[in-house]
């Protein structure tokens, strides 16, 4: 993404970021989704669709835990873009033991190497492994003339632009160029998908919008709809190949199984003419009645006449054996190749309806979930992984951990619904304590003792198995195991 695109969408979603409190952050493949009260930002580090945007909050995304720790409960104080270039730092603020910690987010959208950068005292780390930080160059208004006539050079002498909108400046495209920049306001167009570029100026586009957010938010939407109907076709073309030089090799070793008569004649020979072939040869020439030649056959110099009569026959009985299911064979595999070709089409023709992230039908969640009547929610693990998972990927640091006492059961989270330095409802506790006792091994049992702490007083047992935690700090409730009305 160029600079003076980002100018444009840091421009229209700077007011809905600034005070915002940052919940999580959390990622899907190369899309980072910064958390809010209410919907998210959302960061796109792939190459060929680097973008920035707000849009409703996800689900389905596996938190970044180191970024997390440091930044959630912060309030973005600033969001500024590195004059024309395509880097955008948000500093946060937030309380740490008294004390008020300044922390920066650097999003850097260079399409050679977009990421994400955490700057904090003695402490930058990145997302990604490249990270890429260029010199300024002099900005779009320093623009003369004559450096519009060489469009290859501007890229490289001008900070913002990169080369499609270098091909698109004229005079004309220019001067309107700096009045969207003075705040005309324009109507950014979706030129293509995959990969992702925007334009002001373009006759022909996919889409016209009214929003700079709009447009990214959709394309990126877009772009991941395109990028996952090019990785199944690719998949289906890489089957389709295997399962093509399968049929090969059959179809020549079925070639090779015409010749099975001449086993079976070859055998009848040998036998016929045991008595005028010597011991020990290993070729003799025979006379083949059926076709009026002479044939050469091969002959195993340690057998007996015999004997290698006997191989052939024993050639000709598996050979014909094995047709029928060698036919079975070819024609199962001529079909599949035929669905997978009419798979293949149906990818073509209803790419819009395969999506990778935000799909109507979602994955089945990692956890059990569970509402209450105060607005907090219980999530419940379903099995060693997903425990683990729930406790230290999803879990925020001040949820509550419960697990039952003396017995195996599930991990259970609390996310109390509270202000700021509240504690949750006993009833909510013992709710929690309830479900966690309910998915244990002390399910039939009464009155059982269930542990429960704040997630940051947990860590993970080294030399327990899997989904096994300590404890730092606990607390002991006894409930009846059993799950909240609805």
């Amino acid at each position: 993404m160029n600079g003076i695109y980002l100018h444009f969408i840091i421009k229209e979603i700077k007011p809905r970021l600034l005070n915002q409190f940052i919940h999580r952050i959390s990622i899907k493949e190369k899309l980072v989704q910064i958390e809010f009260d209410d919907d998210a930002l959302f960061v796109s580090l792939f190459p060929q669709a680097p973008g920035i945007y707000i849009n409703k909050k996800v689900a389905n995304f596996i938190k970044l835990s180191f970024f997390d720790e440091h930044l959630s409960k912060s309030r973005i104080t600033s969001v500024e873009q590195l004059d024309f270039c395509p880097v955008v730092v948000f500093t946060t603020e937030r309380i740490e033991y008294g004390q008020r910690k300044i922390k920066k987010i650097k999003v850097s959208l260079y399409k050679e190497a977009p990421n994400l950068t955490l700057i904090s005292e003695g402490i930058q780390k990145s997302l990604l492994g490249r990270y890429i930080e260029k010199e300024p160059k002099p900005s779009i208004f320093e623009i003369g003339i004559d450096d519009l006539q060489n469009p290859e050079i501007l890229p490289r002498k001008f900070e913002g632009i990169d080369k499609y909108l270098a091909r698109e400046l004229n005079t004309e495209n220019l001067e309107n160029l700096k009045k969207f920049l003075a705040g005309e306001k324009a109507k950014p167009r979706l030129i293509s998908i995959l990969p992702l570029r925007f334009s002001l100026f373009a006759k022909e586009y996919l889409k016209e919008y009214e929003s700079w957010n709009d447009l990214v938010a959709d394309g990126v939407l877009k772009f991941f709809e395109e990028r996952e109907r090019f990785l199944k076709q690719r998949a289906l073309n890489a089957r389709i190949k295997k399962l093509n030089k399968k049929l090969e090799r059959l179809k020549r070793f079925m070639i090779e199984t015409e010749r099975i008569e001449e086993y079976r004649i070859t055998g009848e020979l040998l036998l016929a003419n045991a008595s005028n072939i010597p011991r020990g040869i290993s070729l003799v020439k025979l006379f083949n009645p059926y076709t009026q030649k002479e044939i050469e056959v091969k002959l195993d110099p340690k057998k007996s006449v015999q004997e290698n009569a006997r191989e052939y026959f024993k050639k000709y009985k598996k050979v014909k054996r094995g047709l029928p299911k060698l036919h079975e064979k070819v024609k199962e595999i001529e079909e599949k190749i035929h669905k997978l070709k009419a798979g293949e089409e149906i990818i073509q023709e209803k790419g819009e309806e395969t999506k990778l992230l935000f799909s109507e039908k979602e994955k089945a969640s990692p956890f059990r979930e569970f509402a209450l009547k105060s607005g907090s929610k219980v999530y419940v693990g379903k099995n060693a992984k997903s425990n683990l998972m729930l406790t230290f990927k999803f879990a925020r640091p001040d949820d509550y951990f419960f697990h039952i006492r003396g017995y195996k059961g599930a991990h259970t989270i609390l996310r109390p619904k509270l202000q700021k330095g509240k504690n949750p409802q006993q009833e909510d506790i013992e709710t929690a304590a309830a479900i966690a006792a309910y998915y244990s091994k002390a399910k039939g049992q009464r009155n059982v003792p269930v542990s429960y702490t704040q997630r940051k007083y947990l860590k993970k047992s080294k030399k327990g198995k899997l989904g096994s935690v300590i404890l730092m700090r606990e607390e002991v409730i006894f409930v009846d195991p059993g799950l909240p009305e609805i």
